[in-house]
């Protein structure tokens, strides 16, 4: 009887992962056709010269990010097509694609403003839904994984100076990330633990109402 629920509730979270990472997918269809014409915009217009660095930030640039992201996205499609067909995906599928999407906004912050990108945001887009939907594990984990991207992409911003500008600012907006992808990470957890109680208690209420 265990064994049998046991194994039903393990189809269920597989289910849940799979519809997640299709979702996941979805948004990152939709930012490529939004991010990509944006940013050959600038560099049709020139305007990427005033928010970023003319010698990083180039068609071959573009199109690479573009590549990246594609390719991941394809990738995952593939690997989603055998989910569904097996009805289980890998656990390591999401801690790739929370990576990934990580990776993909540090390479779009970097020609357009570095530390001032409006694509920051998109940080904190990323680690709060990862960590609603899986918890405070990958909750931590994306926070380290972003905050080392961050450091590369603020690395990148003042080379050659050993001085960052503003550093007091950016610890606040570190320290601000670290703040919420715990929250939120918490509060899933939590979340977690209440579903578990009420279905012990609706299973208890159930065994007593048979026995009645």
């Amino acid at each position: 009887m265990f064994s049998i629920e046991h194994r039903m509730e393990q189809n269920q979270k597989s289910a849940w992962e799979i519809r997640n990472e299709k979702n996941k997918a979805g948004v990152r269809w939709l930012l490529v056709f939004l991010i990509v014409p944006y940013l050959s915009f600038l560099l049709l217009t020139g305007r990427s010269v005033e928010i970023g660095h003319a010698n990083v930030f180039n068609w071959f640039y573009v199109i690479s990010v573009a590549t990246f992201v594609v390719s991941v996205n394809l990738l995952v499609t593939y690997i989603l097509f055998g989910a569904i067909k097996r009805g289980s995906i890998h656990p390591s599928v999401k801690y790739f694609t929370m990576i990934a999407d990580f990776l993909a906004v540090a390479l779009v912050m970097i020609p357009t403003g570095g530390h001032d990108s409006m694509f920051f945001a998109i940080n904190y887009i990323v680690i709060v839904s990862n960590s609603l939907r899986y918890g405070l594990r990958i909750s931590i984990l994306g926070t380290i994984v972003m905050n080392f991207f961050y450091i590369g992409v603020l690395a990148i911003e003042h080379y050659p100076d050993k001085e960052i500008v503003g550093i007091q600012k950016e610890i606040l907006k570190v320290g601000g990330f670290w703040l919420i992808g715990i929250y939120t990470g918490y509060l899933s957890m939590r979340f977690e633990m209440l579903r578990g109680e009420i279905e012990h208690y609706q299973k208890l209420l159930a065994e007593a109402l048979q026995k009645k």
